[in-house]
């Protein structure tokens, strides 16, 4: 019996299926990239207003303690910590833009 070139049914089968594998992963892997994009550049953003906030309150003399402005909002709280014979005082400024937050410590 004299065989034919090409492949069975059964090798076409499992290539198609390893070739989905394949690029069901790399779809995968792209939109993890994507997701990781997006979080970098939120933090990004983050970290961008919270500078220019902390610039603010080191520049100007009449910041409010707490406020929104452009999507950002800002709230300061006054603390200290006792360091060896004194009490540190200090302000907490609390950032937060788009869900997430940054804090930020101001000397006063």
């Amino acid at each position: 019996m004299r065989r034919r070139g090409g492949f069975t049914l059964m090798e076409v089968l499992v290539a198609v299926a390893i070739a989905g594998l394949v690029v069901s992963a790399g779809f995968r892997l792209i939109t993890m990239s994507l997701r990781s994009l997006a979080e970098i550049q939120g933090e990004r953003e983050l970290t961008a207003a919270a500078r220019k906030l902390w610039l603010r309150f080191r520049t100007e003399e009449n910041m409010p303690e707490s406020g929104s402005e452009d999507g950002v909002e800002w709230r300061t709280e006054r603390d200290s910590v006792p360091v060896e014979s004194f009490e540190l005082s200090f302000k907490r400024l609390t950032v937060t833009m788009g869900g997430r937050s940054m804090v930020l410590y101001l000397h006063r």
